[in-house]
This record gives C-alpha cells, sequence and structure tokens, in this order.
C-alpha cells in the first residue's frame, strides 16, 4: 500500500553547513529553482565548467541499504535515464576514503560525464572533485554544503530535525499526561527518553548533537540510553538497543530515534514490552527525525486514528514526493517500483546535474544550492514548520564533533 499521507514539503536529503532552507508544500509538477549564489553557496570563483559530453551518471553513496536514501539517489536515476544517461549505483560501505576512490574511478573510466555524491568527508573530497570538474564532470552533493565549486549541492538543516524531533515527543508527553496517560516522570520530575543515534556521517553529527542538546536543555525531559543503529541490520539492533533501554529504565516511554527503520524496530520491542507488562501502547512515543518509509507511514496512520494501535506517534522530516503522473511513471519501471515514492530530492539532484550538462529540459546555474523546507508532527495536531530566511534554533548544534 503506498501511504498518500507523506510529508508533503519540498525537496532534499542532505546537511546544511552554511545558512538555511528553503522550499514549499507539495504537489505539483514544477521545476525547482535555484537558490541563488547567496551565503549557502560556495564560492563562485574558478567555477568554469565544461561538460565531457558523456552520459553516464554514479551515484556515490554511503551505503545502498537505506531505502530513504536510495529512493533520492533513483529518482535522480530515473529522470536521466529518459533523457539518455546510463545510471549506476556505487556503495562506499560506510567508508569516507571510498568516495575518493570512486571519484577517481570515474575519471579514469573515461566514460561518465555526471557524479551525485552524499558525501560523508567534504574535506577529503575537495582536491578529486576539482579533477573531476577539470575532466568535465559534473558533480553535486547530497549531504554538505561544500566550500569549493561543484554544480550545485542539496542541502538540508539536520540540527532542525533532530531538534524538531525532541520537540514533537515533548508535546506528546504534555498532551499526554493532560488527557489522563500514564508517562512517568523522575525524581527530579522530568520524562525519561531513550535516544538511537547515528554520527558516522557529518548530517549525522548535526542531527545527534541537536537530539541530546534539545533534551538537555528542555525542562522537562532526560536521556537516559544512547545508542546506536545504521544500515543492513538497523531494525534488528535497534529492537535489541530498545529492550536493553527497558529493562534499565522500565518507566521510559519516549523513543527519539535517527530514521525510520530504528523506529519501527524500537516500535516491535515496546508492543512486546507493554504486552508483557500489562501496559497501555497509547503511553509509549516513538518519534523518528525522517520519515521516507511506507511501512512507517503506515504505523504512524494507523496511531494517528487510535493512540494505543502502536508506539510511533510522530516525527520530523525534511524532502517530499510527488503524487500523481510522476510518480505513477517512476513505479512504472520494474527496478524502480518498490522504492517508496517519486522523491522531490532526486527529481532536485536531476535537475542540477541536467541543467549544467545541457539538457534542453533542464536549467541550472553551476555552483548554487537548494536548500529544505523542515517540518515535525505528532498524533495531537503538533506542527513545526521552517524555511528559508526563519532562524534556524538548532544553528549551535552544526558542530563537525559530536558534543555528547
Amino acid at each position: 500500500m503506498r501511504i498518500k499521507k507523506i510529508l508533503a514539503v519540498v525537496l532534499a536529503a542532505a546537511v546544511v553547513f552554511a545558512l538555511a532552507a528553503c522550499g514549499s508544500s507539495g504537489g505539483g509538477g514544477e521545476t525547482p529553482e535555484p537558490a541563488g549564489s547567496g551565503s549557502g553557496s560556495a564560492p563562485a570563483s574558478d567555477a568554469e565548467f565544461t561538460w565531457n559530453g558523456q552520459k553516464e551518471v554514479w551515484a556515490i553513496l554511503p551505503t545502498t541499504a537505506v531505502p530513504g536514501l536510495m529512493v533520492h539517489a533513483d529518482t535522480m536515476g530515473f529522470l536521466m535515464e529518459k533523457e539518455g544517461w546510463t545510471y549506476a549505483t556505487k556503495d562506499a560501505q560506510g567508508q569516507p576514503s571510498a568516495q575518493v576512490d570512486f571519484v577517481n574511478d570515474a575519471i579514469a573510466a573515461g566514460n561518465v560525464g555526471a557524479l551525485m555524491i552524499a558525501a560523508m568527508d567534504v574535506d577529503m573530497l575537495e582536491d578529486v572533485c576539482a579533477q573531476a570538474r577539470e575532466a568535465g564532470i559534473a558533480v553535486n552533493m547530497l549531504g554538505v554544503a561544500p566550500q569549493y565549486p561543484v554544480a550545485g549541492f542539496i542541502a538540508t538543516a539536520y540540527d532542525l530535525t533532530g531538534e524538531y524531533a525532541v520537540r514533537a515527543a515533548q508535546d506528546w508527553a504534555a498532551k499526554r499526561t493532560a488527557e489522563g496517560g500514564n508517562v512517568p516522570k523522575n525524581a527530579d520530575g522530568k520524562y525519561e527518553v531513550a535516544v538511537d543515534y547515528y554520527t558516522d556521517i557529518i548530517d549525522g553529527i548535526y542531527r545527534s548533537n541537536a537530539v541530546f542538546g534539545t533534551i538537555e536543555e528542555s525542562d522537562d525531559l532526560v536521556a537516559v540510553s544512547a545508542t546506536q543503529s545504521y544500515g543492513e541490520s538497523t531494525q534488528t539492533t535497534a529492537y535489541e538497543n530498545a529492550q536493553t533501554a527497558l529493562a534499565a529504565h522500565p518507566d521510559c516511554r519516549i523513543f527519539v530515534c535517527y530514521e525510520p527503520d530504528p523506529a519501527m524496530g524500537i516500535a516491535t520491542a515496546v508492543a512486546e514490552y507493554a504486552a508483557q507488562n500489562n501496559l497501555d501502547l497509547a503511553d509509549f512515543c516513538v518519534i523518528p527525525c525522517y520519515n521516507v518509509d511506507d511501512t512507517f507511514m503506515a504505523m504512524y496512520a494507523e496511531a494517528e486514528a487510535n493512540h494505543g494501535a502502536n508506539a510511533i506517534k510522530g516525527y520530523a522530516s525534511f524532502g517530499g514526493s510527488r503524487e500523481g503522473p510522476e510518480n505513477d511513471e517512476f513505479h512504472a519501471v520494474e527496478k524502480y517500483a518498490n522504492d517508496f515514492t517519486y522523491s522531490v530530492t532526486g527529481e532536485s539532484l536531476a535537475t542540477i546535474l541536467l541543467g549544467v550538462c545541457g539538457s534542453e529540459n533542464y536549467e541550472w546555474t553551476y555552483n548554487t544550492a537548494y536548500y529544505d523546507a523542515i517540518s515535525a508532527v505528532n498524533v495531537y495536531g503538533f506542527e513545526l514548520n521552517w524555511k528559508q530566511g526563519d532562524v534556524d534554533t538548532a544553528e549551535k548544534y552544526r558542530v563537525d564533533q559530536f558534543m555528547y
């Protein structure tokens, strides 16, 4: 089942190193416009670029095991294939140096004309990206705002997704308690929170800093557990992490986690714990910082209708999807049939590369950025929205080292 109720704010999947984010509510089929060469763009000097004419594009990813990342790359590939390109994915298996090696491989191959890099270490990639540009290979980035010339980048305030997830959980706790729910507080009068985070990539550091920092600053919350899970066995690892957290902290009712996969693993552990202890699932809250997964969204819809259906009580997120012809056409292609949705982020990634590589159907100004909107919701109708120009209240957590 494809869930129609998807967070439909516009664009991307990345980390904002510079300023803020922009975007509009979803629907429609308009082509995204560049944000211009303002404070979010890399320096414009020495940014001349001549495409080498080769129509093979590689998506160089930290991992190919995360559906919420693959949908962006696949949508990009789908659109570029429609323009006559060949699309391939490259899995760095969590190794930043492997991304450098893939760029070198693309230069040596001679038939690659574009690269999309979900960058793990933007500084490590600087020299090789300059060599790619000299070789006529267009490079765009997802996950960073590089301070050197590339075709473009899509950036998201990952710090805000972390803050907003915590605020959605805090609002849930207050409203559940107000209606008579059993959400225990500790001796200091605070709700206990278990955090499942991820710091192997820079955007994960920003988000995780904001999650822990927002909890620490709260008068109502305290973090009692900190674990990590990401990749192929995410749900299993998160399930085990939640079991451990509940065993050590039986009054913990709130879980804030990195993405939908850990959220679903945690929700399974919580459901078992509640059944074993005759507790109401309406008194448990699991909120991730991202929402792109059809099973997750189905669970959220169930909990929104009946708070005791499961522990998924909200999410923060970014990016968006297209309903209608674009989505249908995307899923009609066999290799993309099981992807969650047609991604506006992926559409924008394609727009950047095709626009600088001379496509008649796309336009882009070399070395400019596109920024995201951020939103959060919970089952009580709580909602937060942020767009470019708004104050980034989590900006102080945009630090390249994990702070907690």
